[in-house]
C-alpha cells in the first residue's frame, strides 16, 4: 500500500475512496470531445467539472481517469481518490473543515502523482467554510480535482462566483444524435459572425434551418428582414410560420456605434423582441447577450451577478435579455464573451481578425494593454448552444473564454501561433499602449461558464487552419 493510501486510511469511512486506474475499457457512448476537453482543462488549469444530467456519472469518471492518469500502455501514473461530497459532510459532523484540509495536505505533498474526483461537488458550496477552503484550492492549482455535478448543481456552485468563476465546468453533450433533430429553427441575424456560425452548424444538427438579415441578405443566400419594421415582421411570420426555435442574433454589435447611435441600438437590441413576440408562434426563443451588461469592477460574475453595464450597447443588451424573458415563455438567454473565429471573407472585422491582418504589416504594432477580454471561438461557442438547447435550458447562461487577455497579449499569442503553424516570425516589437474609444469599456468581464471553451492559444490555431483551408477551397474552384 503507497504512503498516500496509508495516510488517507483514516477517512476511508468519511466518503474518501481509492479508484483504480487502467482496468476498464473505453466506453463507446461517451462522448470523447468532452473527455479529451475535460483532460486538455486538468492539464491547464488543474480543473474541470463535468455537468451531467442523464448520462452514467461513473463512467464519465472511469473514461476520463483512464485517459488522464495512464500512459498509452494502461500503466498508472498517478494514484485516484474520490470523494462523495455528500457523504463526507455527513459523516464528518463539527470536523468538516479540518478533516478536508487534511485529506487535501496529504494529496499537496504528493502534487503531480495524484487526482482527487469530488462527486456531487455542489454540496461543498452549501457550506461557507467549505466553499471558501476550496475557492483557495482551485486558485492555486494546487491538487487536480475532476468534479461531476448536474444542471442544479451547476446553479448552486455560481452562487459562490469567487469559486465557480475559477472551476472550468464542461456541459456534457446528450448522446449523439443519429438523426438530425427534427424541429426548425429561424436564426435572426444570420448575416452577422455569430449568426452565419451558428446557421452553418445547425444546418447540420437540425432537420431545417432558416436566415435572415439586412445589408448582406441577398449575397450571402439569407431572407431580407427590417428588424425595427413591424410591418416586415408581421408579413415574414405571416409567411413563414411555425418555428420551433427562434434564435436572435441580430442587433448591434459595436459598442461605440451604439454609443453614437443610441436609437438605432435600442431600436435592433431592444424593441426588435418584443414585436416578434406579437407575430411569432409559439416557439423557443434565443436571446445572444453579451458580457458588457457587467461594470467589469468585481467579476468573476455569475448568471444572477448584479448587472451595471457602463455603456449604451451594455444597457440596451441588458434591457433585451429582460424583454425576451418576459415576452417569452422558457425563454434563453446566453451571454458570450468577445466572439472571434472565420466563417469566409464577408466576415464583418473582429479584435481578433484586425490583430491578425496587423501581424502582416511590417511595422510596430500597437495594442491595448489595459482591458482584458475573455475570448470565444464561434465554433465553442454555437457548441455550447447546441448543448443547451438539447438540455431545453431557460433562463440566463454565460460562456466566455477561461483565460483573461489584453489585446496586446492577444497579439502575442496569435503571433506565437503563427509561428508555430507557418513558420512566420513577427519581428517587429508588439508594444501596449492604452486606447480610447466612443464608449466607456469594462475592465474585465470575467463570466462563471456554464461550458469552458478552448483556451486562446488552441482557438487561434484552429481559426488559422480553418482559414487557410477554405483559401485553398476557394483557389482549387476557381481553376
Amino acid at each position: 500500500m503507497s504512503s498516500i493510501n496509508n495516510a488517507l486510511r483514516q477517512y476511508l469511512e468519511l466518503g474518501i475512496s481509492r479508484l483504480e486506474v487502467g482496468n476498464s475499457q473505453p466506453i463507446a457512448s461517451l462522448s470523447d470531445a468532452d473527455v479529451d476537453r475535460a483532460i486538455s482543462l486538468l492539464s491547464k488549469f488543474n480543473n474541470a467539472v463535468f455537468i451531467v444530467e442523464d448520462q452514467d456519472e461513473n463512467e464519465i469518471i472511469v473514461e476520463t481517469v483512464n485517459k488522464f492518469c495512464s500512459d498509452a500502455s494502461g500503466q498508472a501514473l498517478r494514484e485516484v481518490f474520490r470523494i462523495d461530497a455528500r457523504q463526507f459532510i455527513k459523516t464528518s459532523g463539527g470536523q468538516l473543515e479540518i478533516r478536508l484540509e487534511e485529506i487535501i495536505g496529504i494529496l499537496e505533498n504528493e502534487r503531480g502523482k495524484t487526482l482527487l474526483v469530488i462527486t456531487s461537488l455542489e454540496e461543498f458550496a452549501r457550506d461557507e467554510r467549505l466553499a471558501k477552503l476550496l475557492q483557495n484550492i482551485v486558485k492555486k492549482s494546487s491538487v487536480p480535482m475532476l468534479g461531476m455535478t448536474t444542471i442544479g448543481g451547476f446553479h448552486q456552485l455560481e452562487k459562490k462566483p469567487k469559486l465557480a468563476g475559477y472551476l472550468q465546468f464542461i456541459l456534457s453533450g446528450k448522446l449523439p444524435h443519429i438523426n438530425k433533430r427534427d424541429k426548425s429553427v429561424l436564426i435572426i441575424g444570420a448575416t452577422s459572425l455569430f449568426g452565419n456560425a451558428l446557421y452553418q452548424l445547425f444546418s447540420q444538427e437540425y432537420k431545417f434551418v432558416r436566415g435572415t438579415g439586412f445589408s448582406k441578405a441577398s449575397s450571402l443566400g439569407f431572407d431580407k428582414l427590417d428588424v425595427t419594421s413591424e410591418e416586415e415582421i408581421k408579413k415574414y411570420f405571416s409567411d413563414h410560420s411555425n418555428f420551433d426555435v427562434i434564435i436572435y442574433v441580430a442587433g448591434e454589435p459595436d459598442a461605440d456605434v451604439a454609443e453614437k447611435e443610441r436609437d438605432r441600438a435600442r431600436a435592433l437590441n431592444v424593441d426588435a423582441v418584443s414585436i416578434i413576440d406579437r407575430y411569432a408562434n409559439d416557439c423557443k426563443f434565443v436571446y445572444i447577450s453579451s458580457e458588457y451588461i457587467f461594470d467589469g469592477s468585481s467579476g468573476p460574475y455569475g448568471s444572477d451577478s448584479p448587472a451595471h453595464p457602463i455603456n449604451y450597447y451594455g444597457h440596451t443588451k441588458l434591457e433585451g435579455e429582460k424583454a425576451a424573458l418576459k415576452s417569452f415563455t422558457n425563454a434563453l438567454v446566453v451571454r458570450f464573451g468577445a466572439l472571434y473565429g472565420y466563417n469566409g471573407p464577408s466576415d464583418k472585422k473582429t479584435s481578433v481578425s484586425k490583430l491578425i491582418a496587423s501581424l502582416d504589416r511590417s511595422e510596430p504594432l500597437e495594442a491595448d494593454n489595459v482591458q482584458i477580454k475573455h475570448p470565444i471561438l464561434l465554433e465553442d461557442a454555437v457548441s455550447t448552444l447546441l448543448k443547451l438547447l438539447d438540455y431545453g435550458a431557460s433562463g440566463i447562461y454565460q460562456t466566455n473564454g477561461p483565460e483573461g487577455l489584453n489585446k496586446q497579449q492577444m497579439a502575442e499569442q496569435i503571433a506565437a501561433v503563427r509561428n508555430e503553424l507557418t513558420g512566420h516570425i513577427f519581428s517587429y516589437p508588439i508594444i501596449g499602449i492604452e486606447q480610447t474609444s466612443a464608449a466607456a469599456k469594462p475592465l474585465n468581464t470575467h463570466m462563471v461558464n456554464v461550458d469552458t471553451p478552448r483556451p486562446f492559444n488552441e482557438g487561434i490555431r484552429f481559426m488559422l487552419q480553418k482559414q487557410g483551408i477554405i483559401k485553398e477551397k476557394k483557389s482549387y474552384a476557381h481553376r
